[in-house]
């Protein structure tokens, strides 16, 4: 008698031990998820061209432009795509890393920047300038740049400007394709007029949309951003950058609703990897506590008979 006092004892000690650490963890997820969802709200927000529209160079106003370099000296220009929500100011940071967590502020951020590769000439005077960003919902960032991947797509937004020097330049985006990030034929800063031909042609090559006639040189710009397949993989733009750019007449603004969503080299770490195994764990929790509840009841009736 005083054993079966004893294992209902230990029974509903541990029913009420598991039923705290199930509510304890239900809490937590619950936590959690909110925490998940303002954080994700925040790097959408420090992401949208809205934040950086006041600084960009415009007919009436390049002084704006002049403020944000006073902020982050770091800024060398500006990107815009045309049709598209590529529309930010470009840095140049010391090395490939800092700007993938520092916002064109100059503030920490895990939407990053976009940003020219640290060993290109900060006048895109080279014939291959390479500039980074991150791969973004909503496409905010260089999230748009997979959308190329449609031939209707590429074919309706091949024009865009590029700023740097005090003056706006024209974009002629000729080749849309994928390639590995350690690819160094395709990731070259150091291509030289005279090989450059030699760039175009392997670019050629792994066209997947491009337009009816290449450039015969640089200087070009190329955008890379990581896609959605393989780790190292890579989605890629190429434009020439052409002289006779016009200064658009005012700033546009872009909404943004969507959430996070980063790949590959340039990610920060996903809501999921901590959403996942607090499911699993309130998931075990709620089957233990279900069977616990059931163990209980019979042992209650066993105990009335």
């Amino acid at each position: 008698m005083k054993k079966q006092q004893l294992i209902r004892k230990l029974i509903r000690f541990t029913d009420r031990a598991i039923s705290t650490a199930f509510m304890t963890v239900l809490l937590l997820v619950l936590f959690l998820a909110v925490c998940v969802i303002l954080d994700n709200q925040r790097i959408m927000a420090e992401a949208s061209t809205d934040v950086y529209q006041s600084y960009k160079p415009t007919k009436e106003d390049k002084f704006s432009f002049n403020e944000l370099v006073a902020i982050n000296p770091d800024v060398v220009g500006w990107l815009t795509i045309n049709g598209t929500n590529i529309d930010y100011p470009l840095v140049q940071g010391k090395n490939n890393d800092v700007y993938i967590n520092t916002s064109a502020l100059g503030e920490f951020s895990l939407s990053g920047a976009l940003f020219l590769d640290s060993r290109n000439a900060p006048d895109f005077s080279d014939p291959v300038s390479i500039v980074y960003g991150h791969n973004m919902a909503k496409d905010l960032m260089f999230g748009g740049i997979d959308n190329y991947e449609d031939p209707s797509y590429f074919s309706r937004h091949l024009k865009g400007l590029l700023y740097y020097g005090g003056e706006y330049y024209k974009l002629e985006i000729f080749a849309f394709f994928a390639a590995d990030g350690h690819d160094t034929r395709v990731y070259n800063p150091r291509v030289t007029e005279e090989n450059c031909q030699q760039w175009l042609d392997y670019v050629d090559q792994l066209a997947i949309n491009r337009a009816e006639k290449f450039p015969e040189g640089g200087p070009i710009l190329l955008m890379s951003t990581c896609s959605d397949g393989q780790t190292n993989s890579r989605f890629l733009l190429a434009a020439s950058i052409l002289p006779g750019g016009q200064a658009p007449a005012s700033r546009v603004t872009h909404s943004t609703q969507e959430g996070l969503h980063l790949h590959g080299v340039l990610t920060g770490i996903s809501p999921w990897a901590y959403l996942i195994p607090a499911g699993a764990v309130l998931a075990g929790l709620t089957i233990l506590f279900v069977l616990l509840k059931r163990r209980k009841k019979r042992e209650d009736e066993d105990g009335d008979q």
